[in-house]
């Protein structure tokens, strides 16, 4: 049986965006991305994006509090200045929202509880006032600011002064309906959440510096009394919880299969890791079977980066099913400890013929290959569709798949393509 698949010469741009370093500035506060697609459109109640040189917001004229502050915190933003005396009504907001102030919170019961903490920002007098706006205020009932809340603050600045950079996301979530003092302006939040993303110092952005093995503290945090001396560990969640509970969608300027791993994460879980598996080849439908360690809670299982249907047997043990989009390549499994990734490939038997890319690089035309491993492949080339000379330029036996077809040939400006697998 032969396949066929057509595709012309398709001329492909790209274009690279650099970023520079800096030591604090608006361009570090939301590395991680927007998780909710807040804008600066002075109209937009509910996500109204603010973007100062300490902190990025999306700001909630409805609840009267930010949705979440984001922030970048290293340990030359943790210095001496100080603490600012006064709360500030934040007049920087558009004329069309209600601008809470200090006295809104008055005999109310509850803090005045930054988002982005005071302490984290003492690099200057200026950058602590800063925070200091009733913006990056929500009500937190004193056990949780003070205790646990506040336990969990301390132990991220200990860690930045110790070399990490930390990326943090905090904010309400979750609403029943009650305000500060009966009828104020402030919703007050069921619980208090925060991400944090633990990067490793080095060169490059923290981005550059982020993979499948950061570390990612999440955690779900009551809004109430009685937990003040409660662990802050004992509120550890992943960020997949978060995105069900908030909506949101984090970590959108990562790589997506980085992602994926750094959302199903909560931290002080065991890494997995797969030991082995069987059939080690098969078709699309195939059921596999994968042994390894710490498999409990497993969310994700990838043949060669597409995700299969699967059932997690126990924590040594998960069933999974071929995809029918994937190639011959690792499996991995993505639990709450992590990601695990086998040594050796599964082969897949009977692939489809498929062009995953293509593209021009150093004036060549290129094409990666993709189909079942061990058939022959010949790549054949026409000028004209209408009345084809087809022309055979390449063939082989490919035994490993993807593989890259290259035309060395410049000199006619059109050519139509064609891959046979026999």
């Amino acid at each position: 049986m032969k396949r066929i698949l057509f595709v012309a010469n398709t001329l492909a741009l790209f274009f690279t965006v650099l970023q520079t370093n800096a030591s604090i500035g608006t361009s570090l506060q939301m590395q991680l991305g927007n998780p909710s697609n807040a804008t600066t459109d002075t109209n937009n109640h509910d996500h109204y994006l603010i973007q100062r040189t300490v902190e990025a917001i999306d700001y909630s004229d409805h609840f009267g509090e930010p949705n979440w502050a984001s922030w970048d915190l290293t340990g030359s933003d943790i210095g001496s200045s100080g603490r600012s005396p006064s709360f500030y009504t934040d007049t920087n907001l558009p004329p069309n929202f209600y601008r809470v102030t200090t006295d809104d919170y008055t005999h109310s019961g509850y803090d005045r509880g930054h988002m982005c903490p005071s302490y984290d920002r003492t690099d200057d007098a200026t950058n602590n006032n800063l925070v200091f706006f009733m913006s990056n205020i929500i009500p937190q009932a004193p056990d949780n600011n003070q205790g646990v809340w506040q336990n969990l603050e301390s132990y991220c600045q200990s860690l930045a002064q110790s070399g990490y950079e930390l990326l943090i996301i905090c904010g309400p979530n979750g609403f029943s309906g009650a305000r500060i003092n009966t009828n104020g302006p402030v919703f007050i939040p069921d619980y208090t959440c925060k991400i944090a993303v633990v990067v490793s110092s080095g060169a490059g952005t923290a981005l550059d510096r982020i993979t499948t093995s950061t570390r990612v503290i999440a955690v779900n945090i009551p809004n109430i009394a009685g937990i003040r001396s409660a662990p802050w560990t004992n509120y550890l969640v992943s960020v997949n919880m978060l995105q069900t509970n908030t909506g949101y969608t984090f970590f959108t300027a990562l790589p997506a299969n980085v992602a994926t791993v750094l959302r199903a994460k909560i931290d002080g879980y065991p890494t997995p890791g797969i030991t082995s598996f069987t059939p080690t080849n098969g078709a699309a439908g195939t059921t596999v079977t994968i042994n390894g360690t710490n498999f409990n809670s497993a969310s994700t299982v990838w043949f060669n980066g597409s995700d299969a249907s699967f059932t997690v047997n126990s924590g040594a043990q998960i069933t999974a099913t071929v995809p029918l989009s994937t190639t011959t390549g690792p499996i991995a499994v993505i639990a709450p400890g992590g990601l695990a990734t086998s040594t050796n490939n599964f082969t897949v038997q009977g692939a489809s013929l498929s062009i995953q890319s293509f593209g021009f690089a150093a004036g060549h035309f290129n094409m990666t290959i993709s189909g079942a491993s061990g058939k022959n492949y010949t790549v054949m080339t026409t000028t004209n569709l209408a009345n084809p000379d087809w022309v055979a330029v390449f063939s082989t036996n490919a035994t490993a798949m993807p593989f890259i077809f290259t035309d060395t040939n410049t000199a006619l400006a059109q050519r139509f393509y064609r891959v046979l697998e026999q």
